[in-house]
């Protein structure tokens, strides 16, 4: 066989060869990103409080300092209408994806006007188009979908803003009052931010 017909044939083989190869990878999977993650917001303090209700400073490596946090699924817009769409006025709503909203307290704390003692809660929104309400659970670590009003521990009032800007991912944060005066018990906002619209309340450490 001459050079040239060599030649062809090594380049057909290989031409043959790649084809599968190539519908092979475009048979195998791609990554995508979920429809929702999992996110922490929190406030960090410079210590915990003690059994007489004192403040220490000087925290424990043990137990850490103690924090106001909230642990919620995320999920993102792609391209839906939020608040009135989505999440309909007037019904309550799991306030993130998949598993319940969790809030840890390591110190009693008012939202609003509710004062909540430090433990574990599962947080609800109850959205309408000019207001919402912030639903604290004493039921914890459920599915985000099952809400039940008899272990509601109480509501507070949250206010309402339309946003200029649409934010496509859900966005819970706990804002803290920077700089405090001195002496100032802290406190800040909790803010719920997404699509075009925004719910928030005041929050506050509760010291004697």
């Amino acid at each position: 066989m001459c050079t040239r017909a060599r030649a062809g044939l090594a380049a057909l083989s290989v031409l043959l060869l790649a084809a599968p190869l190539g519908a092979q990878d475009e048979a195998q999977p791609r990554p995508r990103v979920a429809p929702s993650g999992r996110v922490t917001t929190s406030v960090t303090f410079d210590g915990r409080v003690l059994p007489n209700r004192g403040w220490f400073t000087l925290t424990p490596s043990h137990s850490g300092p103690s924090r106001i946090t909230i642990d919620y699924g995320q999920p993102h817009a792609r391209g839906r209408e939020i608040f009135g769409g989505l999440v309909p006025y007037g019904e309550v709503w799991r306030l993130g994806a998949n598993w319940a909203t969790r809030l840890t307290l390591d110190f009693d704390v008012r939202f609003g006007d509710l004062d909540v003692p430090r433990g574990e809660y599962t947080l609800f929104l109850l959205p309408r188009a000019d207001r919402g309400e912030l639903i604290v659970s004493r039921q914890t670590r459920q599915w985000g979908t099952d809400y039940d009003p008899s272990h509601d521990f109480g509501r507070t009032p949250l206010g309402r803003r339309t946003l200029g800007e649409a934010v496509r991912s859900l966005a819970i944060t706990l804002e803290p009052d920077l700089p405090a005066e001195a002496g100032a018990v802290p406190s800040g906002t909790l803010r719920v931010t997404w699509g075009e619209a925004e719910y928030s309340t005041p929050w506050r450490m509760l010291w004697p």
